[in-house]
């Protein structure tokens, strides 16, 4: 408004610091602000201007970065940037994956083990359900409070927290805190557990400095199922039972098969 009445750089300076006092501009502020009104700015704002050119994102860093992530989809950004000699920035958040690639980083999805299986696996695995369906229908001779499952599993001694958990407040000049993380020498111990359709039905801890083998397996762990079986089933006890344990050693040694035989399961 002072430049369209025509007033000097000059006075206007007088009028801001009667005003305004030492918070005022500089006379040599004014005087480009007055110039620029007069030739006929009416803002403040900087006008737009040409920015330094990209010059480390063209077509051969595009195609260099597309060419590593064709040949390792896991690596990592940084190891991007390290490769190519670009910053973290101009590889990722700024211009060449998310804006020229048009890429994002996810995790895979979990699928079935059977979309990796091949034809004839898949019609094996039909094969055998459609025959244990016919076993267990509703007539059918075999019925699902006649399976027993067992299984084996170490559990450690201390069950150490998800990293989630572990975190917590600390003062800024206080030290980092640490856990023991569980290696393959930890203290652990075997359970072996079996169960059917209602409940559990053994639970056998293997003891210290004990090696699970057929004699043992057969003596402390079958002899338990047979118990439990008896108690729970007295009348048809062991001769309908259908075990159901994987292939380790132990399972299917001949002593072990010899003894379900015997126990008539």
């Amino acid at each position: 408004m002072r430049c369209k009445l025509g007033e000097s750089a000059k006075l206007i300076l007088e009028i801001l610091q009667t005003v305004c006092g030492d918070c005022a501009c500089s006379y040599q502020t004014i005087c480009r602000w007055v110039t620029e009104f007069n030739e006929g700015k009416e803002s403040l704002s900087d006008c737009p201007r040409r920015r330094r050119p990209k010059s480390c994102v063209n077509e051969q860093t595009i195609a260099s970065i597309k060419k590593d992530i064709d040949e390792d989809p896991h690596i990592s950004v940084q190891e991007l940037s390290d490769t190519n000699r670009l910053s973290y920035g101009t590889v990722h958040t700024k211009t060449i994956i998310t804006e020229h690639l048009r890429m994002k980083k996810v995790c895979a999805r979990c699928i079935p083990h059977a979309h990796l299986l091949t034809v004839d696996q898949k019609r094996e695995r039909v094969s055998c359900a459609t025959e244990l369906l016919n076993m267990f229908e509703s007539h059918g001779p075999k019925r699902l409070s006649d399976i027993v499952t067992g299984d084996e599993t170490r559990f450690l001694f201390f069950i150490v927290p998800p990293k989630r958990l572990n975190r917590m407040w600390v003062d800024r000049q206080g030290n980092r805190p640490v856990v023991l993380r569980p290696g393959f020498q930890s203290r652990k111990r075997m359970f072996t557990v079996f169960f059917n359709y209602s409940s559990p039905l053994v639970v056998d801890i293997l003891p210290q400095d004990t090696k699970m083998t057929a004699t043992y397996y057969i003596q402390n762990v079958l002899s338990q199922v047979k118990s439990a079986i008896n108690e729970q089933r007295p009348k048809v006890s062991t001769s309908r039972t259908l075990l159901l344990h994987d292939n380790a050693g132990p399972h299917k040694a001949r002593a072990t098969a010899q003894s379900l035989r015997e126990l008539r399961i």
